[in-house]
């Protein structure tokens, strides 16, 4: 199966071709918030580089988020028209388990992905290896921390008693994503957490790979996952701008 994939969710920017489990192609740029002009230019230079054509991929995979709502969107329109132009299945992938998937055969450790939302706010979630190889196999899991938008402090309270919960104390936690820093800093001042045992990986790694979506969107769509590509929403974990600012109570 030959699958073009997509990760416009953050400041970078990837696009993979990946068949039958191998990466043929991937272009990854970490250039800032410029996806409206760099993103389809470059999916046509990697078809055109792997001496390839739209028309002989199998299924198209994108991340859907979290991460910033401009990029996103921008990255899930672009995939949208392209599936329904070349009538082929589309296929979402969470932003959080696309960075955690690359670590799920590392064994006895937890890998949590968080991304920087901003005035020290994280998306987060916490994965177990039992957690990464189902996600791997296109099966529900149920993750030892659930994705959401967190005051950082509020994510490290939530893993700490987790850790407690399942006795996993003394356990590794690979943190990966732009929001470990914020998720560190917020470890120096809460207490609960600070027995945590966080590993901060390599930031080169920080960045979604398209060519993990890929994995991921393949398993998904080989274990049934609908892919039609209207089907598809962005997956924010928190109100836009806009939708806040309708629900606030009016000023008086």
């Amino acid at each position: 199966m030959l699958i073009l994939a997509s990760d416009t969710t953050g400041k970078s920017l990837a696009v993979a071709l990946v068949k039958d489990g191998r990466l043929v192609g991937e272009s990854r740029f970490n250039l800032g918030y410029n996806h409206a002009v760099t993103h389809l230019p470059q999916v046509m230079s990697l078809l055109q580089s792997c001496a390839t054509s739209l028309d002989a991929v199998d299924l198209l995979a994108v991340t859907q988020g979290p991460g910033s709502f401009t990029g996103t969107r921008i990255g899930l329109s672009s995939f949208k028209a392209l599936a329904f132009a070349a009538h082929k299945p589309l296929v979402g992938v969470s932003t959080l388990e696309t960075l955690a998937f690359p670590w799920r055969q590392i064994a006895q450790t937890l890998v949590c992905p968080v991304l920087d939302a901003r005035n020290g706010r994280v998306y987060a979630a916490c994965y177990r290896q039992s957690d990464l190889m189902a996600i791997a196999a296109g099966l529900s899991h149920t993750p030892l921390v659930q994705p959401g938008n967190y005051q950082a402090a509020e994510f490290l309270t939530q893993l700490a008693g987790q850790v407690d919960h399942h006795a996993l104390s003394g356990t590794p936690i690979l943190l990966t994503g732009d929001g470990a820093s914020v998720v560190q800093e917020a470890q120096g001042r809460a207490a609960s957490a600070s027995a945590l045992g966080l590993v901060r990986l390599d930031p080169i790694q920080d960045a979604p790979s398209a060519a993990a979506a890929a994995l991921l969107a393949e398993a998904f769509f080989l274990s049934g996952a609908d892919g039609n590509p209207f089907h598809l929403n962005a997956t924010y974990l928190t109100p836009s701008s806009a939708e806040r600012l309708k629900m606030a109570p009016p000023q008086s």
